[in-house]
């Protein structure tokens, strides 16, 4: 496994939303009523980008056909279709990264 920095954390804010693709695997690193998520970037729906989805109450929501995942466990909120991938948020020294396996 090693780190890899997706940002800095003073770039961080409510609101705050960046895609990253890092070879395969596309993210979307983003922050919502002060927590930090790290999630897959496209709806397993029908891989809609999901940089543009609502967030309330730590559900994003595809924009596509509005469906709505929990940001802490990417669960689909009806259980109609798979989850999102998350990844756990990793603080070092002045950057926000998450481990990636190889």
């Amino acid at each position: 496994m090693a780190f890899r920095a997706l940002d800095k954390l003073i770039n961080l804010h409510d609101g705050y939303r960046r895609q990253i693709k890092i070879d395969d695997l596309e993210l979307l690193l983003l922050q919502a009523e002060g927590i930090v998520y790290i999630i897959q970037s496209r709806c397993p729906h029908r891989e809609a980008p999901l940089l543009h989805g609502e967030v309330e109450e730590g559900i994003i929501y595809c924009p596509n056909h509005q469906f709505g995942f929990e940001l802490s466990t990417g669960r689909h909120v009806e259980g109609l279709c798979a989850g999102l991938k998350c990844y756990p948020p990793i603080y070092e020294g002045n950057e926000i990264g998450f481990w990636l396996t190889e």
